[in-house]
């Protein structure tokens, strides 16, 4: 009877944690600057979606982009709309599901990520491979940088359905404003690398 007790228990901490629909450590803010940037070395259009608005950011500099926000009960997972573009920065904690929702949904996405998250399993990679592919890298820095507590690179990995061609890489060089003045133009000093791989 004790065993039961404590696989009910656990079972019903596990349960609770999947209701839980906010992980407060898996918030981190989108600076002004690195939003700014983002949108305009991407440049989105048409129908665009930021899935997680967060305190709104990237709406910012999107005006006519429509939102999810599970704060504010808009559910990103309850949302089936196809869109042009997925612009934002995810929740880390449950990137498997993330993407294979967006994937459903968008022709481009665009999502500030620590690099390595893509890469990190066989299965995401194939994932990525099977929806397109990647077609650029814009590294802002170590998540220092960004003012948040992680020495990963992170980077505005963008992922284009169907997509075949090579992998760009941009570095963000310049010095990190805490406001962004206005939408710089796209590729000003910056560092590109192409991987020249394609399949």
């Amino acid at each position: 009877m004790a065993g039961k007790t404590v696989v009910r228990r656990f079972l019903m901490s596990q349960m609770q944690l999947l209701k839980i629909a906010l992980d407060p450590r898996d918030i981190v803010y989108t600076p002004d600057w690195v939003a700014c940037d983002m949108v305009s070395f991407f440049k989105p259009s048409g129908v665009i979606l930021e899935p997680c608005a967060g305190d709104g950011v990237f709406l910012k500099y999107l005006p006519s982009a429509q939102w999810c926000e599970i704060e504010k009960g808009v559910d990103f997972f309850a949302w089936h709309k196809p869109v042009n573009w997925l612009f934002g920065n995810p929740p880390y904690n449950n990137l498997k599901e993330w993407f294979t929702h967006s994937f459903s949904l968008a022709e481009n996405i665009v999502y500030l990520l620590p690099v390595t998250k893509i890469f990190n399993s066989y299965y995401q990679m194939m994932d990525v491979y099977q929806y397109g592919g990647i077609s650029h890298i814009r590294v802002y820095g170590a998540g220092s940088k960004l003012g948040w507590q992680m020495g990963f690179a992170i980077g505005a990995i963008h992922l284009q359905k169907n997509y075949t061609g090579s992998i760009e890489v941009s570095f963000y060089q310049h010095a990190p404003n805490k406001a962004c003045s206005g939408l710089a133009p796209a590729g000003a000093s910056d560092g590109q690398i192409s991987s020249g791989a394609s399949r």
